[in-house]
């Protein structure tokens, strides 16, 4: 049975932000087009390490965007389960990036994680695959 986490949240707190990394540790484009980065505050992704990600999502012209909706879920497709962790979004930081905390990753492998936005009433999707 697949676990996946799920988080949805409709947006409007603000926090200071925890990531000031140049490069995204993961990345991925949705089906329109728009870029999806997520900042590791452990970097490089390690197992049965519980940590935090500062997501972002630009357009084209490399502006972050603001999200209605945003819903995060995960796991490991050839082992058909989700993650052992449920992370939640908790806001955006100072930066406009969307704060998502509790992260873990229980075993080497490939995972991916799928990402649902809605940005201007428009909902997209992206999938990001990477192993440990």
């Amino acid at each position: 049975m697949k676990t996946p986490f799920a988080i949805s949240f409709l947006l409007g707190l603000c926090f200071a932000s925890t990531s000031n990394a140049a490069l995204p540790d993961l990345s991925g484009v949705t089906n329109n087009g728009l870029k999806i980065e997520i900042y590791s505050e452990l970097s490089p992704l390690a197992i049965n390490q519980i940590h935090n990600w500062e997501l972002r999502v630009v357009n084209d012209s490399n502006v972050t965007l603001e999200l209605e909706k945003l819903l995060v879920t995960g796991g490991m497709p050839e082992h058909n389960h989700g993650l052992p962790t449920q992370p939640q979004l908790t806001g955006r930081v100072a930066n406009g990036n969307y704060l998502i905390e509790g992260i873990r990753f229980h075993m080497q492998g490939l995972w991916q994680i799928k990402i649902e936005i809605q940005v201007n009433g428009l909902v997209d999707t992206a999938s990001i695959e990477f192993k440990l």
